[in-house]
């Protein structure tokens, strides 16, 4: 069937907007104060770094490596494999049989799935358990829901890697986890539509959350392009396409539309406010729009996956 023109002034990034929501008029970037940054740096650099599993589990996933062999890096760990486990067995995630061994656990859940739970239980131990800022548990949530959906939204972007959409996706707000290292800094601010929640952060700690998410990506070492994803990871709502480099603007822009539709569908990080892209990105997304990627019965079966998992 062919597919209906859009009408006169429609973009393919138009959304429905629940009552709870709204949209921002603008996102104003910020960067952190040079005094404020060194403090986090101080700070930041005295976190654990990820244990050597983690380093071995993204080699694995580069290489394309079975599930056999996933598991059998995850069996080193007795408390990661029961997590494992764990999910794969969740009431609504469809197991009619309890799964019992790892290698098939991480068949069932998949590669986007599994790989948050590692980096969940890699990297949780050396953040602050403190939820003043950001509430840890939806900010994993989230991280998890925009990973799935990023992959899924790669197909309709050309010279996207889903793989590395999908990471990106999973790491992209980890500076939101860093701010709840540093209640000690928060100054009373409001949050403005018309300015955004980058300027919010901003007012409240002198830095956002852009700023401490490639600092705490730079100590645990994260690949370089998953820095630099980070880094521009907002820009779509501020800045035309060109402005991010070549070689990351597909999987920047891949994030950016599954963090819309992961905050419009439930999985925030407690702001449900939004930035449509700039329109330069619109010929980048080919084939379909943004409502329609968001109806199909595969972003709707993984949302429901994800939906049913508990930590």
């Amino acid at each position: 069937m062919q597919k209906e023109p859009l009408a006169t002034g429609q973009s393919v990034f138009d959304i429905e907007l629940s009552e709870n929501e709204v949209l921002y008029d603008l996102l104003l970037p910020e960067t952190g104060s040079p005094s404020r940054m060194t403090t986090y740096h101080n700070a930041i650099r005295n976190l654990p770094l990820p244990p050597a599993l983690w380093n071995a589990f993204q080699r694995a996933c580069n290489k394309g490596d079975s599930s056999q062999k996933l598991a059998a890096i995850i069996k080193d760990d007795p408390v990661l494999s029961a997590a494992i486990l764990r999910t794969a067995n969740a009431p609504g995630l469809g197991v009619r049989v309890e799964i019992t061994d790892v290698a098939r656990a991480v068949s069932h859940l998949g590669m986007s799935l599994v790989r948050t739970i590692v980096s969940r239980h890699s990297f949780s131990a050396g953040l602050a358990k403190s939820d003043k800022v950001y509430d840890i548990q939806k900010l994993w949530k989230h991280g998890m829901a925009v990973s799935a959906l990023a992959e899924i939204i790669a197909d309709f972007i050309p010279n996207c890697d889903a793989e590395e959409a999908s990471t990106l996706g999973l790491f992209h707000d980890i500076g939101k986890m860093s701010l709840n290292l540093f209640p000690e800094f928060i100054q009373p601010a409001k949050l403005e539509t018309h300015k955004g929640h980058l300027q919010y952060e901003y007012d409240r700690f002198s830095c956002t959350h852009i700023d401490l998410g490639v600092l705490l990506a730079k100590h645990w070492q994260l690949p370089e392009k998953i820095i630099q994803g980070i880094s521009y990871h907002h820009h779509p709502a501020y800045a035309e396409a060109n402005a991010i480099p070549n070689d990351i603007r597909a999987e920047v822009f891949a994030v950016y539309l599954a963090d819309l539709l992961a905050i419009h569908m439930g999985f925030d990080t407690g702001d449900s406010g939004m930035v449509l892209p700039h329109e330069s990105f619109a010929r980048m997304l080919q084939g379909t729009t943004l409502m329609e990627i968001m109806d199909s019965k595969k972003v709707s079966d993984e949302m429901k996956r994800i939906e049913n998992i508990e930590f």
